[in-house]
């Protein structure tokens, strides 16, 4: 065995190093200077965008930033992109084939029970289990078998060297519970009733619909080991609560009702920049806006239909009136700025074209017969569901999909649902389009996620069923290197959005976030995705 590097450099996500200079992001808040000494104590007031669902990954696709500070992974990732242990060191064999986790002797769960070996091997045998709810499972699809060595030490054996397990590792997704907690409460109640995790906060309570707060963990002494505060967080906790409306949540920080808000209105951005009170940082988002067909349902399961619409997109009008400028055309659900797996072909596959897209629809024998403007479909008038989850931002994107539809002869109803309802219904089939997005820093393993079939239908949604596109996933996940693990990503993409035409991509969002000044320590960057509590303070009103 061979001790792996302290710090291994994230070359493939190295994204956003210029990421100011890409967007004019505003330069982050430095760190607090020798007269701002951290205060512990008071809560802070987050406003979040979408609303949060259960805090428990074997059973949900959707985590929240909560997520970040209730629990800890093995592996964490510095804010220059380097993965570095958290929980646990590790050594890899010379043929890459074993990997061995020592977690940190004292560690403890939010019960008391000691962190060992067997609740990481629990979590490694649930992550793989072929048969479990888990949507992610294709990232451990090299591992082999895990085994207790000690009371701390646990064995992790691949069937081929993975260079993407790092990545995985560090991931909100590969959180660390406690088996028996889990067991207790079960599957349904975990995560919303009860969470043991090991992180800097506890959950204290969860309303959905409503508010979810945590509290510190005074117990906690295993911080990252790149942070300032090695101890237990400043903050008493956190509330966070949810605004479906963008209005609302950009009222609520200027009422002085929230500390930290995420997505303010687009419109206001350069008004929120230039108050004193407040500082606005943009930086570009490991996201898409897409829209994806259910295609086990006619007429979608046609492509030429989902091409139509695809030739039906004109994505600059949305980038200047509906965002303000905020964003960037998406052509591939990688954004450009993973500069080593995005593929640019993409941006010249299927332009805005209108008559090529009703010659489209009419080869599929949509057309229409009464000349009302809009196509039949079977011989009788067609109004397809759009499912739109009930975001403003998204809710609009989803009023503009609507208009640029009609230009081609296609009537789409707008219909609004919370994201329980919109889980809900995409799980069991029950749609026929849908406006979707993702939110992570990993779009390789989102295509693994969304495409391949036997993730349908936890993660695949739009129930792609390629043997082709199985086959080059099955390819990505067997690579040994990253430039091979790149060259299949690229083929993904190609194939994706070259012909299945199963997912359109629209736009790419920013991050934006608005925070007042008193809050310090708060430092968003782009090698995290949920920004880190552990330095952040308040300072006394």
């Amino acid at each position: 065995m061979t001790e792996a590097p302290r710090k291994t450099r994230m070359g493939r996500r190295a994204l956003m190093k210029s990421a100011a200079l890409l967007t004019g992001a505003a330069a982050l808040p430095g760190p607090a200077s020798a007269q701002e000494t951290p205060v512990k104590g008071g809560v802070l007031r987050y406003g979040l965008s979408v609303e949060p669902q259960r805090m428990n990954q074997l059973n949900t696709t959707w985590m929240t930033d909560a997520t970040q500070h209730i629990y800890d992974r093995l592996v964490t990732r510095t804010p220059t992109g380097e993965y570095v242990p958290h929980l646990a060191t590790w050594t890899t064999s010379a043929d890459g084939l074993e990997w061995r986790f020592k977690l940190k002797p004292g560690i403890k769960f939010h019960s008391g029970d000691p962190v060992t070996s067997e609740a990481v091997r629990w979590w490694f045998e649930q992550a793989k289990d072929p048969k479990g709810f888990f949507g992610f499972k294709g990232s451990y699809s090299a591992v082999d078998s895990v085994a207790v060595v000690d009371e701390l030490t646990t064995s992790v054996k691949l069937k081929q060297p993975d260079p993407n397990l790092p990545f995985i590792l560090y991931t909100v997704y590969s959180s660390i519970h406690n088996p028996k907690t889990y067991a207790r409460l079960g599957k349904d109640a975990y995560g919303v009733s009860g969470v043991d995790g090991t992180g800097g906060f506890k959950l204290k309570e969860f309303t959905p619909g409503d508010k979810l707060v945590i509290e510190r963990n005074d117990a906690y002494a295993w911080a990252p080991p790149f942070v300032k505060n090695q101890g237990p967080p400043h903050l008493d906790g956190i509330v966070y609560r949810h605004f479906a409306d963008d209005a609302s949540r950009t009222a609520a920080i200027e009422a002085g009702d929230m500390d930290i808000i995420v997505q303010p209105t687009l419109a206001d951005v350069d008004r929120l920049r230039a108050n004193p009170n407040f500082t606005v940082i943009s930086k570009p988002m490991p996201a898409a806006r897409t829209m994806y067909f259910n295609t086990e349902v006619a007429p979608w399961n046609d492509k030429r239909v989902r091409q139509a619409i695809a030739h039906s997109i004109q994505r600059k009008p949305i980038i200047d009136r509906l965002l303000f400028g905020q964003g960037v055309e998406a052509y591939s659900i990688v954004p450009p700025t993973f500069k080593d797996m995005y593929l640019p072909d993409t941006t010249g596959y299927f332009p805005y074209n209108i008559a090529k897209a009703k010659a489209l629809l009419a080869e599929a024998g949509l057309k229409d017969s009464d000349g009302d403007g809009f196509v039949e479909f079977q011989g009788k008038p067609w109004e397809p569901e759009m499912l739109v989850i009930a975001l403003s931002e998204i809710t609009q994107l989803a009023q503009v999909v609507q208009a640029q539809a009609a230009r081609i002869g296609i009537k789409l109803k707008i219909v609004q649902l919370d994201g329980q309802s919109i889980s809900a219904r995409t799980l069991a089939g029950d749609f026929g389009i849908l406006t979707g997005f993702y939110l992570w820093d990993g779009p390789d393993t989102i295509m693994d996620w969304w495409l391949y079939s036997g993730n349908i239908p936890a993660t695949n949604r739009s129930r792609t069923r390629s043997p082709e596109m199985d086959k080059v996933i099955e390819q990505m996940r067997a690579s040994t290197t990253l430039p091979e693990r790149m060259t299949h990503i690229k083929a993904m993409q190609k194939l994706l959005h070259g012909d299945l035409c199963t997912i359109i991509p629209i736009y790419h969002p920013l991050d934006i976030y608005v925070i007042s000044k008193r809050v310090h320590g708060y430092a968003p960057n782009s090698a995290t995705l949920y920004p880190r509590m552990h330095d952040v303070w308040l300072a006394k009103a």
